[in-house]
């Protein structure tokens, strides 16, 4: 699959527009491209510091699609060692699952006004 503008993470359709009117219609163009070259394009919202966070998340984008692009070959080529490593695997993903629901529970703080002297009625 070809990337897209799009799939840059924070780039919307409307910005992804805007960009391959400028020229700028691939991936591996805003990748290789500097953050004065997109900021002279005046794209309304798009500063310097906007501008190298879209071309770290492309040049990311690029090395994400090219790993797996590997991984996919190591996996033709090794079948069976994998399917050894995937059943290793599947006990941390359980434990990390686990951590993630503690995270995420509910905590409740009980407490008690009043003194020893007061008594109860």
């Amino acid at each position: 699959m070809v990337n897209q503008i799009e799939d840059v993470k924070g780039i919307g359709s409307e910005t992804a527009k805007k960009f391959k009117e400028a020229g700028i219609n691939s991936v591996e163009i805003l990748a290789s491209s500097k953050p004065e070259d997109i900021v002279k394009l005046k794209i309304k919202g798009i500063g310097k510091a906007t501008a190298l966070k879209y071309i770290e998340n492309a040049s990311l984008l690029l090395k994400k699609k090219s790993s797996e692009i590997e991984t996919k070959k190591l996996d033709v080529k090794e079948k069976s060692p994998k399917k050894a490593e995937t059943s290793k695997k599947a006990k941390p993903k359980e434990s990390t699952n686990l951590k993630e629901l503690i995270k995420k529970q509910a905590e409740c703080n009980i407490g008690l006004v009043g003194h020893v002297d007061h008594g109860m009625n």
